[in-house]
């Protein structure tokens, strides 16, 4: 299945493998987030607040 980025408009093939995958084959309108954009949207909000995922809660990695 090919869908285009939300940000960067590029078009990706998403196979079986892909986080997204199920979420766009249950909604194909539902927007796709390429992991190039998902990865500088992260980096951009982790810059800018100061914190880290594993900041949050520490007893979470222990949790997984």
């Amino acid at each position: 299945m090919e869908k285009k980025c939300f940000f960067c408009k590029k078009t990706y093939t998403l196979d079986r493998s892909d986080p997204q995958y199920l979420k766009i084959s249950k909604n194909p309108k539902a927007s796709y987030v390429c992991k190039s954009c998902n990865q500088s949207m992260q980096k951009d909000a982790q810059t800018s607040t100061g914190l880290h995922p594993d900041m949050i809660d520490s007893h979470d990695k222990f949790l997984r």
